[in-house]
């Protein structure tokens, strides 16, 4: 009954340690929040899991090695700091039970599509709190070497966006060889070149120099 006892006052005295080391971690995350390292956790792990940089929670926990984390250790998690995202994608966090199938369902895109745009992530080991990069809805990830998609809007016109992303409509067409003239209008998604050209406008100055 003494063992038990002594237990029992130790059991304690760890878990009033505990809460304490996380009530001073607390104080000090006064831009962040604490988490209790779990088994299989890394920096980089748990960097992903927050959507912050590995760089930013190092920086948030000087006292702590990367090298040397243990189960029941207490970090200090940076806030404000989200994912970056591609332009025309958005960020997307993992809720508890969700797998990549319920993350399809649910933003109606490919898995080619997500793999695009999550290349850090394994998506079929997705846990709570990951934060994925979702492209636009309807999104088949069909895009010529990765590039970026785009769901027009209403006013939008091929020649506007052509010439917003610097090249031409022949370009735009080559990029969605799915797609007819007629079929870039408000609500399709479709393919943007990979980096912007800036294409001189074609006039017959240009035209004899090719020729």
């Amino acid at each position: 009954m003494e063992n038990q006892t002594e237990w029992n006052n130790g059991a304690a005295a760890d878990e009033a340690m505990n809460q304490a080391a996380i009530d001073m971690r607390d104080a000090a995350c006064a831009a962040g929040h604490t988490y209790r390292v779990e088994r299989g956790d890394s920096f980089y792990l748990i960097a992903r899991k927050f959507g912050v940089s590995v760089r930013s929670l190092m920086n948030a926990n000087p006292s702590v090695a990367a090298g040397r984390l243990f189960v029941g250790d207490i970090l200090c998690i940076p806030d404000g700091e989200a994912r970056s995202c591609p332009v025309g994608s958005s960020a997307y966090t993992v809720t508890q039970g969700q797998t990549v199938v319920d993350v399809m369902l649910a933003s109606n895109v490919s898995l080619r599509a997500l793999r695009e745009y999550n290349e850090d992530i394994r998506l079929t080991a997705l846990r709570p709190g990951d934060v994925l990069c979702v492209p636009p809805n309807g999104d088949r990830g069909l895009c010529e070497h990765g590039g970026p998609v785009y769901r027009m809007q209403e006013g939008d016109t091929l020649d506007e966006i052509a010439a917003l992303n610097g090249t031409n409509v022949e370009q735009m067409l080559r990029l969605n060889p799915n797609l007819l003239p007629s079929d870039f209008t408000a609500g399709q998604v479709i393919c943007l070149p990979t980096r912007r050209r800036m294409n001189a406008p074609d006039t017959e100055d240009t035209r004899e120099e090719r020729t």
